[in-house]
Formats: structure tokens, C-alpha cells, sequence
């Protein structure tokens, strides 16, 4: 039988490891449905204005900050959990 601070332990750690894959899996999907929205949306305005390519870049580059900080959070909890 394990012993109940084992279990506490494993539960603990399955806890963090389901919140990690979280963090990292809604992130990712967060940022392609917004860069999908915004994506077209630049590839249009560019398209009719080619000189506005270098500012409009930005928001193109924007939405992958939520897949960036989803995977911090992600490694975070799982360096907490070994």
C-alpha cells in the first residue's frame, strides 16, 4: 500500500503536469486563432500598400507572445514539479 504522503506527492505532481499541458496547449491555440484574424487582415493592407510592410509586421509577430509565455508558464511549473 502507498503510503498517504506518497499519494498527496503524486496527485500534487499530476496536478502540475495537467496544468502545464494546459498552459502550453491554450496558448498556442489562442495565439493561431488570433494571428489567423489579424494575419489576413495584414496580408490585405499590405497587399494595398506595400510601404506599410515594416509597421504592419508587428501584428503579425504579436499573437505568438500568448505561445511564448504559455510555454514560460508551461517549463515553470514543470522545473517546480522535478
Amino acid at each position: 500500500m502507498a503510503d498517504a504522503g506518497t499519494v498527496s506527492t503524486l496527485i500534487d505532481m499530476g496536478g502540475i503536469a495537467i496544468g502545464a499541458g494546459l498552459a502550453i496547449g491554450l496558448g498556442c491555440v489562442g495565439a493561431g486563432l488570433s494571428q489567423g484574424a489579424m494575419g489576413s487582415a495584414v496580408v490585405g493592407v499590405i497587399a494595398e500598400k506595400p510601404e506599410v510592410e515594416g509597421k504592419y509586421l508587428l501584428y503579425i509577430v504579436l499573437p505568438e507572445i500568448l505561445a511564448i509565455f504559455g510555454f514560460v508558464v508551461a517549463m515553470l511549473l514543470y522545473l517546480k514539479m522535478s
